[in-house]
């Protein structure tokens, strides 16, 4: 490397700044110059001149005074995100999202008129509001109209006094003023006439419904009435006497059984009580003396004094046995009273229950032919309409809607021209030739509009352009796009101008070409990091004025001759690395892995809007993505650029070597900010760089 590239200070326009063009020397009112064999695109409303001594203030111009001077507003902005589409390039991709997103004028470079017109179709679809596309070809509006109409946009192609409805293309025709508003008129009267016979279908099914109604009401009484007769059937049943005559035998056997088992308690109950009376008895009476009686006395009775009581003992003992034994009998008599109760309610509920069946079994046939013949009614009233709810309020809704289509269809047969109107006001792109403007009926506006009638203006083949037919045009919305071969001007002083090619002063006499206006406007707009130049490829770190541009200096690179570095005085008077410029032949992944490798650069070229996976460590742009071959270039320490075609198609983070969600969007936001360019170029064909 040289000592002057490892003296570029950080921060400074090599790395990566944007400085403000200079100013360009057009004239205020070019002269236009014939340009091609295509028709010059004119003004054909513009308004008069103003008399220059109360010259009316005009923004257009003095926003292209501002852009000459370098003093204009450009601020970065967001490109649009594009609607599916299969046969763009990405490079057309990115120059249509682009010119979609810019907040005010914006040049695509596109030297084959197809593909700008490929470009300028897209842009209609992406940009946001009313689009008008002006082409002075009518060929070419017809295309873009086609175009336009195949991707299902709502497209007018607006028609000049001396050009045929029936157009060559049958698309375009289909979309002329006068195709969309008869279309629109016939269409409206098709949709009122389906609308009356919609509505009449309605309010007469839903008389029929009424009439069904009617005839199922009875039917509906009469299996209420049914139904509540055979849910009283159990209640009736267990009242029947002769169930409860049979029913009361089991429970009288029940009853004996209870009282067999309440006497045996009271046994029991007499029982223990002389067993305790006598154990009483006997811990009441005095104890004798140790001494055994006689014989003769215990014969003759005498010498006792109480009662035994070895004897008690043993009759207390007889009279508890006696009373387990009867509590024995007891519970057993009641365990038989509570199963003969248990059979007699099961029998009882036996008896019930096939009863009940009997008997509301007799419903069942007729309650069955009921239901058969509400469902096929009810089945027939949703055929004809009827969803349920109050059905005298459904046909009152109905015959309002009705009588509501009636006026709406008798309004359609006698506004068609109102349909018309609506219908070309509706279209969301207008494509015409400029002739059209005071032509075609989709520009009348209401007396009382204010302001441009659309956001967008597109015109096509801008290299036939000239600055008053834009500033007249320019009026007609708030954004503006050319799209033509409209590459930047080339410096009209001698030696290497910005386009690579050697400009030769002008023979003595001969007055030196006017550049066209698009291409001094391309000039002044031209933020593009990568160009070419002559058969070089040139990245661009900034953007020098032209004046900045010719004082240029040029070295090699040190380690490699073939790469030229161009510097630029910086403020302090120190050399600033503003742009590389390789070999031929140099492949643009191969000069972004050199820019990285040799000076620390990363110069991202992303295409349309970006989206992340879902790890959040993988931005990718599917624009860029086509059937080139794909690259990839090692950046910072784990951080991989994918390029295809020379765009960026995908930003990948390692994890490994510290990258998170976070780390990565911040890294892409330093080196991927929104672009204050608004020059983009499409290339003829395949790019050798890309």
């Amino acid at each position: 490397m040289t000592d002057r590239e490892r003296t570029v200070p950080a921060g400074s326009p090599a790395r990566g700044g944007v400085t403000k063009p200079g100013p360009t020397t057009p004239h205020a009112h070019p002269e236009p110059a014939p340009r091609g064999d295509g028709p010059p695109m004119s003004l054909t409303l513009a308004p008069p001149r103003p008399r220059p001594d109360t010259p009316p203030p005009d923004p257009v111009r003095a926003w292209l005074a501002g852009l000459s001077a370098g003093t204009a507003d450009l601020p970065a902005f967001a490109p649009a995100a594009l609607l599916p589409s299969a046969d763009r390039t990405p490079a057309e991709a990115e120059a249509a999202a682009r010119a979609a997103g810019c907040p005010d004028l914006f040049v695509v470079h596109a030297p084959d008129p197809l593909a700008g017109e490929r470009v300028i179709a897209e842009v209609a679809r992406a940009a946001a509001g009313r689009v008008l596309v002006l082409s002075p070809d009518p060929a070419a509006a017809d295309r873009v109209a086609e175009r336009l109409a195949r991707a299902g946009a709502a497209v007018v192609r607006a028609l000049a006094d001396d050009e045929n409805p029936a157009r060559p293309s049958a698309v375009a025709s289909r979309v002329t003023s006068a195709a969309v508003g008869a279309g629109r008129a016939e269409q409206a009267k098709r949709d009122a006439a389906a609308a009356v016979a919609a509505a009449d279908a309605r309010l007469t099914g839903l008389e029929k419904a009424g009439e069904l109604a009617e005839r199922l009401a009875p039917l509906d009484a009469e299996a209420a009435d049914l139904l509540a007769r055979r849910d009283a059937v159990e209640a009736a049943v267990r009242a029947d006497p002769a169930l409860a005559a049979k029913a009361a035998a089991r429970a009288a056997a029940a009853d004996r059984l209870a009282a067999d088992a309440r006497a045996a308690d009271a046994a029991r109950a007499a029982k223990a009580a002389a067993a305790g009376a006598l154990r009483h008895q006997s811990a009441e009476a005095p104890a004798e003396p140790a001494k055994k009686t006689g014989f003769f006395a215990r014969l003759l009775g005498g010498g006792k004094h109480g009662p035994d009581p070895a004897e008690v003992e043993k009759q207390a003992a007889a009279l508890e046995t006696e009373a387990a034994a009867l509590a024995a009998r007891a519970a057993d008599l009641r365990a038989a009273a509570d199963k003969e109760r248990a059979a007699a309610e099961a029998e009882r509920e036996d008896a019930v229950r096939a009863e009940v069946a009997a008997r509301r079994a007799e419903f069942e046939p007729r309650l069955a032919a009921l239901a058969a013949d509400r469902d096929r009614l009810r089945a027939e009233m949703a055929a004809a309409g009827w969803a349920g709810g109050d059905l005298a309020a459904a046909r009152y809704a109905a015959t309002h809607d009705l009588v509501l289509a009636r006026e709406r269809a008798a309004e359609v047969t006698r506004s068609p021209a109102d349909l018309a109107r609506r219908a070309l006001a509706d279209a969301r792109v207008v494509v015409g030739v400029p002739r059209s403007l005071g032509a075609d009926p989709v520009f009348a506006r209401d007396p009382g509009a204010d302001g441009p009638p659309f956001a967008l203006l597109v015109l096509d083949r801008a290299e036939d352009l000239a600055e008053p037919d834009f500033v007249g045009l320019a009026r007609l919305a708030r954004r503006w796009v050319l799209v033509g071969d409209a590459a930047p001007a080339a410096d009209p002083r001698p030696g290497l101008n910005g386009s690579g090619r050697v400009v030769h002063p002008p023979a003595r006499g001969v007055r030196p070409a006017e550049p066209a206006f698009a291409s001094r406007l391309a000039r002044a707009l031209d933020r593009e990091a990568w160009a070419v130049e002559g058969d070089r490829l040139v990245c661009r770190l900034a953007h020098p004025t032209p004046d900045g541009r010719r004082a240029l200096t040029r070295e090699p690179l040190l380690d490699r001759p073939e790469v030229e570095l161009r510097f630029a005085a910086g403020p302090g008077g120190e050399p600033d690395l503003v742009e590389v410029a390789f070999p031929a032949g140099t492949a643009v992944a191969a000069a972004k892995g050199l820019l990285y490798g040799q000076l620390g650069e990363v110069v991202l070229r992303p295409c349309g809007p970006a989206g992340w996976h879902a790890d959040g460590l993988t931005a990718c742009w599917p624009a860029a993505e086509s059937g080139a071959a794909a690259a990839w270039v090692e950046l910072d320490p784990g951080v991989r650029e994918k390029v295809v075609g020379g765009f960026t198609a995908a930003v990948a983070f390692d994890p490994a070597a510290g990258w998170d969600a976070a780390r990565a969007a911040a890294w892409l936001d330093r080196h991927a900010p929104a672009s204050a360019g608004r020059f983009a170029a499409v290339p003829r064909g395949a790019t050798r760089h890309g």
